[in-house]
């Protein structure tokens, strides 16, 4: 059995925006030995067959092609959907067979560093090895975060799949974001034509002049509250979804993945305490895209990343938002 024909109650999505915690909480559930992770398989695998943004009315017309694309991306095992580190113990691949897949995945990271081939690098498959069908206790964890628009879609393209949408508060979002662009790690810091197009642009006013007007910090946090605000509406009512705040998971990480992990059907298992420890306490070098940090600090660093006036900015444009009511207000 493939991975791809797994019941749609082993898969679990994990969804939110860039810079929210995903891959960090991502990596959490890639710690539980029974889990088989794909990191963002849909940024190697695209489609332009699904629209960026799906209502609700458009769900019936794209629901067997999201169907048909979730089960693809289940599939994808190249070195950035199937080999981010850190790698943990599973229970599907014996201790020869582990050891062997990890020595392939740093030989294609070093190759990759090394440079010459690195498309070629990229594309490689790294090899699942087993038979789904030999082990009912596997869960597939899908990671994303450019499918908040396509969320509704999902939730109904694959019956029975837990959703779990990762919310950070704005402050820490938009700080995140601005670090990134002065590093050089976004092509466009902010998607205009998503923010645009949806009802919650026009509910508030936002035209393309407007838009383009206001100083970056002001265009993030809309970003962050009209992406956020359409996908939690899209996923309101739905029993198989789970909403959770980036700074409950980072002030009481252990209870809170115990919930999400009682969420999925799977049990508590000591590799995952432990990395939840190592990721939390980490005194080393902070790297933009490392999920080892200290989390108190990471949490707290746009109090001095933002300036008081930016901070107002960002707070004055939630409290016009339904999203005021999942971020306690953060005094400033």
């Amino acid at each position: 059995m493939k991975l791809s024909e797994l019941p749609s109650s082993r898969v679990i999505l994990i969804l939110g925006a860039p810079r929210s915690g995903t891959s960090w909480l991502a990596k959490i559930f890639d710690s539980h030995p029974n889990v088989l992770y794909r990191h963002e398989p849909d940024t190697v695998l695209r489609t332009d067959t699904l629209p960026w943004m799906c209502t609700p009315e458009e769900v019936p017309r794209y629901r067997d092609a999201a169907e048909a694309y979730l089960r693809q991306l289940m599939d994808i095992a190249t070195l950035k959907s199937a080999g981010s580190i850190p790698m943990f113990r599973k229970h599907y691949y014996g201790a020869i067979q582990s050891r062997a897949r990890s020595a392939f995945v740093y030989g294609l990271r070093i190759a990759e560093l090394a440079g010459g081939a690195r498309q070629l690098v990229r594309n490689v498959r790294i090899p699942d090895a087993f038979d789904a069908a030999r082990h009912p206790e596997i869960r597939v964890v899908i990671k994303s975060v450019s499918s908040r628009g396509r969320a509704r879609l999902f939730a109904e393209a694959l019956p029975g799949v837990r959703i779990i949408f990762i919310l950070r508060d704005p402050f820490g979002q938009v700080a995140s974001m601005l670090r990134g662009a002065k590093l050089s790690k976004f092509e466009d810091t902010v998607p205009v034509g998503e923010v645009l197009q949806t009802q919650q642009a026009l509910q508030y006013g936002l035209t393309r002049q407007l838009f383009s007007s206001l100083p970056a910090v002001e265009q993030l946090a809309w970003n962050w509250a009209i992406l956020n605000e359409r996908a939690i509406g899209d996923l309101a009512g739905l029993e198989t979804v789970r909403v959770v705040s980036y700074q409950q998971l980072g002030a009481e990480p252990a209870q809170e993945s115990r919930a999400l992990f009682d969420f999925v059907g799977l049990d508590w298992d000591p590799q995952t305490e432990d990395f939840i420890r190592r990721s939390t306490t980490h005194s080393g070098r902070d790297r933009y895209y490392k999920v080892l940090k200290d989390t108190t600090a990471a949490m707290n660093r746009w109090r001095t990343e933002l300036t008081r006036e930016d901070q107002g900015r960002i707070l004055a444009i939630v409290r016009q938002t339904s999203l005021a009511q999942y971020c306690p207000e953060i005094e400033v």
